[in-house]
């Protein structure tokens, strides 16, 4: 917005982060696709990203490669708070003079046929917008807080999965559902600052001299902790902890040391201490599902996960987040800035293809039997035959023609390649699974002909 000109104000609940919040308790990886880095090109973004990422390392030193043939296929893995960090960095460089940001306001209400948003802040001294007033004691907020209302001539709601615009919407826009297909009850506690002390094993092969973001390190035995780990720019290592049953101190001591042998015994102490504080931050976990059925209202628009939440089953929520930007920087070029036609005519443009990526990952997750989904015995074995189907039916097209289709399941490449929409991606997918669900019963039926004909002794 502001690269087109537009006076921009942020309003952010939370306070401003200081520099050595940078390792919050929050931060996990990210991978960014093309998707991702060709919406912060458009935007005029510069961000410093490490090198592509070329492999997924498992424990067992197998490395999954991912194909770089062009700038389409390349990854990054970014990690989420110095990603924001960078973010911020840049957009304030480049579009300063423009863009206001009004940290710790929490948004209360919204008159949508006024146009005026209202928010709380518990930081009277907070610079107020170009036109705001100050209206005084919030009866429902704290105390010391004080309540901004603000004029806009667009609402634009990234304000999470959790989007306090969203619910605004669905009791005062026309059609506003929301649906919660999913919420993981798998949770994640993060840990970061590991350095391999000289003469300590590395917990794999190559280690010490892999670059920053060229790997992601996954460690998973049955029935024990998850540990997930990457590279940081200053070479230490940050992680997650996933599927801890408890974080009592001495039970996840011993299931780490005894379930990943090569990870160094001061590695397994730092990642217990931080993991493990009771001062520290709850579990978190790894997001929720739901869908809308529309991405609009009068004079305002949801991006990111105010519109699309999504977990990080398919690692898709930036990337569909930051190709939802650059889809609706494209739509108010398109109406030439008109900001009553561009809401819904965004919505007609990104609505089906957020539902048909949704859909692929309410797929996966049903195909790998992951509680909490809300789905019955049906939905779940239609999903597990698409995926299977799709994955045998694209494995056999790289045995057969492995120029034309070099990935063994390509179409997993096609949710990082900006050029090819969700919907064709899971159209492709759904036309696969039949084709191998129709030759599969042709073999069948040729298969009971045959025996048929076999004599009788």
């Amino acid at each position: 917005m502001a690269q087109r000109g537009y006076k921009v104000d942020v309003f952010e609940q939370r306070q401003q982060p200081k520099p050595t919040d940078t390792r919050s308790h929050r931060s996990y990886p990210m991978v960014l696709s093309s998707r991702s880095t060709h919406g912060l090109k458009e935007a005029g973004l510069q961000l410093p990203l490490p090198g592509p990422q070329s492999a997924f390392l498992t424990l067992t030193g197998r490395l999954d490669l991912i194909r770089e043939d062009d700038e389409y296929s390349k990854q990054y893995i970014v990690d989420r708070v110095t990603f924001g960090k960078h973010m911020y960095e840049a957009t304030h460089q480049r579009y300063g003079s423009r863009i206001t940001w009004h940290w710790g306001h929490a948004l209360q209400h919204v008159d949508f046929d006024r146009r005026v948003a209202t928010f709380s802040s518990s930081d009277p001294a907070a610079a107020l917008s170009q036109g705001s007033t100050l209206q005084g004691s919030n009866a429902d907020a704290p105390a010391t807080s004080t309540t901004t209302s603000v004029s806009y001539e667009l609402l634009i709601g990234a304000d999470g999965a959790g989007s306090k615009v969203r619910q605004l919407m669905q009791g005062a826009v026309a059609g506003m559902k929301v649906d919660t297909k999913y919420f993981s009850s798998t949770t994640y506690k993060t840990y970061h600052g590991l350095s391999l002390r000289q003469g300590s094993e590395e917990p794999l092969p190559g280690f010490a001299s892999h670059a920053p973001g060229q790997f992601i390190y996954n460690f998973n035995v049955k029935g024990m902790p998850t540990l997930v780990m990457w590279r940081q720019a200053d070479n230490t290592a940050s992680g997650m902890l996933t599927r801890a049953r408890s974080y009592d101190a001495q039970e996840l001591r011993t299931k780490i040391s005894s379930a990943y042998l090569q990870i160094p015994p001061e590695w397994v102490e730092s990642i217990v201490a931080q993991t493990c504080d009771t001062s520290g931050q709850p579990p978190s976990p790894f997001g929720k599902l739901m869908s809308t059925t529309r991405l609009d209202g009068p004079r305002c628009v949801l991006l990111g996960d105010a519109g699309h939440p999504m977990t990080s089953t398919l690692a898709q929520g930036c990337n569909l987040a930051l190709e939802s930007v650059r889809i609706f920087a494209r739509i108010l070029d398109s109406v030439s800035g008109d900001l009553d036609q561009a809401p819904a005519a965004f919505t007609s443009a990104r609505l089906e293809d957020v539902h048909a990526m949704q859909t692929i990952e309410y797929m996966q997750i049903l195909s790998s039997n992951a509680p909490g989904a809300n789905a019955n015995a049906l939905e779940q074995m239609i999903a597990k035959a698409t995926m299977l189907g799709s994955a045998l039916f694209s494995q056999g097209l790289h045995k057969l023609m492995p120029s034309s289709f070099p990935a063994p399941v390509y179409l997993l490449d096609g949710l990082r390649d900006a050029r090819v929409p969700y919907k064709k991606v899971l159209q492709t997918m759904q036309m696969h699974a039949v084709a191998l669900i129709a030759l599969a019963a042709t073999l069948a039926g040729i298969s009971s002909q045959v025996l048929q004909l076999v004599p009788q002794s």
